[in-house]
């Protein structure tokens, strides 16, 4: 996937969050990338769509070992009850596994020593804090960007915000919509006129 179809598929997720949030009150409850169902039917408006959205109450609670690694925020003990907030938690997860290229639940970066889940946001933090964001994007995306690199960031900015671990730091999911639509003034969605707000850098995330 390039960046275009990449943004656009941000795009929609972030839409499909907001819209549960705020027009129905509903927990999604375990957003990862298997759940996000891409479309190929060419609308830049519907490229992808959430799917098996608030399912977790209809399970039993899972061991620590056995849940979707990596992408659940770390305060939520039950998958059973998860929050708007742990919502945003995992939307951003699924923004940086967009951007790296590495999948959270896979141990795919020996930060963690081996067989571990990846814990995303820790890595892509401790990489900026050193100054190496270019070394964060996945390499495909790079090459395949097109010049986007300012959008790419904007978007890394966005994802660490959501995946913040203290929950009162993540913003409302209607406010990841407004921040999402914005990137590429709109070119990959309806831009909004109001003010930005300042979320600050990757490296203001809390650690």
């Amino acid at each position: 996937m390039d960046w275009d179809a990449r943004a656009r598929a941000a795009l929609c997720a972030a839409r499909g969050m907001a819209h549960l949030h705020a027009a129905h009150g509903l927990v999604h409850g375990d957003v990862k990338s298997p759940n996000l169902l891409l479309r190929h039917d060419g609308d830049p408006d519907n490229a992808a769509a959430l799917s098996d959205y608030s399912l977790q109450h209809l399970f039993a609670p899972l061991p620590p070992s056995a849940r979707a690694g990596g992408y659940h925020a770390p305060e939520l003990v039950d998958p059973r009850r998860p929050t708007f907030s742990s919502d945003v938690y995992s939307l951003g997860v699924l923004f940086l596994e967009m951007l790296t290229g590495k999948c959270p639940a896979s141990g795919t970066v020996g930060v963690d020593g081996g067989g571990a889940a990846l814990d995303l946001p820790r890595w892509v933090q401790s990489v900026v804090r050193e100054e190496w964001t270019a070394e964060v994007f996945d390499q495909e995306l790079v090459r395949l960007g097109g010049g986007a690199e300012e959008e790419m960031v904007a978007l890394l900015q966005v994802a660490m915000a959501c995946a913040a671990t203290v929950p009162d730091a993540r913003p409302e999911a209607t406010e990841v919509l407004k921040r999402v639509e914005e990137i590429g003034g709109g070119r990959h969605g309806r831009a909004t006129t109001e003010e930005e707000g300042s979320w600050g850098t990757p490296t203001g995330a809390s650690p």
